[in-house]
């Protein structure tokens, strides 16, 4: 009697503690959602990395074009990640968007890592199919099957902080620091010796990117984010120039697809606008809004 009457209480704590799991994580999925404009169906999809987030302001983008605005970016994503994510996107949202805007940096196309466990970011999403066997790929069969069973233990503090934001309507840029020029005085010297390649792999992942994205008949306009011009200098002039003939060869052969290269002038040489030499603070996210939303609105 006595181990019955344990088994029945065991059985009620676990029911208790998977239906407390799965209510939480509605919460805090819904905050995740609402961050990145899942709320609501989209006209317009921003895809990218952290560029993407320093330098678009969502809210603002939405008034100006007069249409609502799903920006799916995180920190560190490779080509790779970003078809997983458009992926997902679509099967959130399958009758698609108007437009979708598509982050371009110079390292896009490399091997080069610029942070590690980057499929962790996902672990929220591990219900969409695209997700999860994209997540099941990376990381230990340990790792993964934790997630999957306890799902509160997929929103980690860098997700709650997102999620927070998300709950409150912040979209906007909050750093004001500016760049110290006289520290980034010693980049002059570095001109040219960072490599732009374009791996086969990774131009393979691009075009099947495209290649989705055109299926659900949206207009696509690829986006150059600009950078701090020292920065922009240490590139490999040739291999950059090589980077955007590909870009501007790709758009004239496909219909609705656009190259912006925003390294303009106006906006690399301006240190007031960065706060570190590849990352807008509030100053330059305002002038880079206002460029994307007259830009979309014009076109």
């Amino acid at each position: 009697m006595r181990h019955l009457r344990f088994v029945g209480r065991l059985l009620v704590f676990v029911i208790l503690f998977f239906l407390l799991d799965f209510l939480i994580s509605l919460v805090l999925l819904e905050g995740l959602n609402k961050y990145f404009g899942f709320n609501q169906a989209p006209g317009i999809l921003i895809n990218g990395s952290s560029m993407t987030i320093s330098g678009f302001n969502r809210k603002e983008i939405g008034v100006l074009t007069k249409m609502s605005i799903a920006t799916y970016a995180y920190e560190g994503v490779s080509i790779s990640d970003r078809y997983a994510m458009i992926n997902h996107f679509y099967h959130l949202y399958p009758e698609g968007v108007r437009t979708v805007v598509y982050e371009i940096n110079p390292v896009l196309f490399s091997n080069l890592k610029t942070a590690d466990n980057v499929y962790t970011h996902f672990y929220p999403f591990l219900d969409d199919l695209t997700i999860d066997r994209y997540v099941k790929e990376k990381a230990s069969p340990k790792e993964y099957y934790v997630n999957k069973i306890i799902r509160v233990k997929r929103f980690d503090s860098r997700l709650i902080r997102l999620i927070i934001l998300g709950y409150l309507g912040k979209y906007e840029n909050l750093k004001t620091n500016s760049l110290d020029t006289a520290a980034l005085l010693p980049m002059v010297s570095q001109k040219g010796m960072t490599p732009v390649t374009i791996e086969d792999s990774n131009r393979e992942v691009f075009e099947r990117t495209m290649d989705l994205i055109r299926s659900h008949d949206a207009k696509i306009l690829l986006v150059m984010m600009p950078m701090y011009y020292l920065k922009l200098q240490s590139f490999n002039k040739e291999e950059y120039s090589n980077l955007c003939k590909y870009l501007e060869d790709y758009c004239s052969s496909h219909s609705n697809v656009e190259f912006l290269n925003m390294n303009q002038d106006n906006l690399i040489y301006d240190a007031r606008y960065f706060s570190d030499q590849l990352h807008f603070n509030v100053f330059g996210q305002q002038q880079i809004t206002k460029i994307i939303s007259s830009y979309l609105v014009d076109n």
